[in-house]
């Protein structure tokens, strides 16, 4: 027999109507069994048709007009960012290239130049290592978005 914790992650599968036929037939024999799943899945049933019986009024026209400025307010600030960072990008880019090919350039311009893309290139690491460290242990990367 699996434990409850599995049982409990088919119980959502089956409130989900996204239960296999084998799945729901062991769902179903353990719950004849145990009764404190039996009695949670009860409540989480109940549950599920009172949130199904909700319904949500539709936003009227002045509830509209009122959330569109904030879409191109986020609109705008992307594309502000997305030149910042172009601009930065840029600049670096420039700096790379003075770095690289100007024997003059000082070496406190050198290190003014290095510094920003030592951070970035770490920043850079650091968020690829941590996006790789949370795809392992990410409870949902099955499920399709």
């Amino acid at each position: 027999m699996m434990a409850c914790g599995r049982f409990r992650e088919l119980m959502m599968a089956s409130l989900d109507g996204e239960i296999c036929a084998e799945d729901r037939e062991r769902l179903e024999s353990h719950l004849a069994e145990c009764a404190d799943c039996r009695r949670e899945f009860e409540e989480h049933v109940k549950l599920s048709e009172l949130v199904g019986e909700i319904e949500l009024p539709e936003p009227s026209r002045e509830d509209m007009m009122k959330y569109w400025p904030s879409v191109y307010a986020k609109i705008e600030r992307g594309a502000g960012w997305g030149l910042v960072i172009i601009g930065a990008l840029i600049w670096v880019a420039y700096g790379v290239y003075l770095f690289v090919t100007d024997p003059t350039t000082g070496s406190l311009t050198k290190l003014l130049i290095a510094l920003p893309i030592v951070g970035v290139l770490m920043l850079l690491i650091s968020v690829i290592r941590e996006r790789i460290n949370a795809g392992k242990t990410e409870r949902y990367k099955e499920v399709e978005r």
